[in-house]
């Protein structure tokens, strides 16, 4: 089930909760059941909103390249960068320092002279 799915359900299942308890209070009564199943049908714009936003999402990672968020690619690349400490950003400068790092220590190397033996 994705999460959309799962939060329609579940707000679904609240609507029918308080339907329920407005009920056994009177509150309301059996004739203003229409209104009840109104406050339903207006769940589904809440999937309608959902599906745009998705729809942007997908939009959104194809420009830029990357997977789409809920391919098995981009969870799994979610996935990493939760595992990971800071950004994607951050971790590219990380590994840029490492390899200037050892750029300058093969330089260091070359300078030291080196002392021959028996000379």
């Amino acid at each position: 089930m994705s999460t959309i799915e799962a939060i329609f359900y579940a707000a679904f299942e609240a609507s029918q909760k308080k339907y329920q308890r407005l009920l056994e209070s009177n509150q309301i009564s059996h004739m203003n059941s229409n209104n009840h199943l109104i406050d339903q049908n207006n769940l589904i714009h809440l999937l309608w909103l959902f599906g745009h936003q998705r729809a942007a999402t997908f939009k959104a990672a194809q420009n830029e390249g990357a997977p789409a968020p809920s391919s098995d690619e981009g969870k799994e690349m979610q996935r990493e960068m939760r595992k990971q400490k800071g950004t994607w950003r951050q971790l590219r400068h990380k590994e840029d320092e490492r390899r200037l790092r050892e750029k300058n220590g093969l330089k260091e190397e070359k300078k030291e002279p080196t002392i021959k033996e028996g000379v």
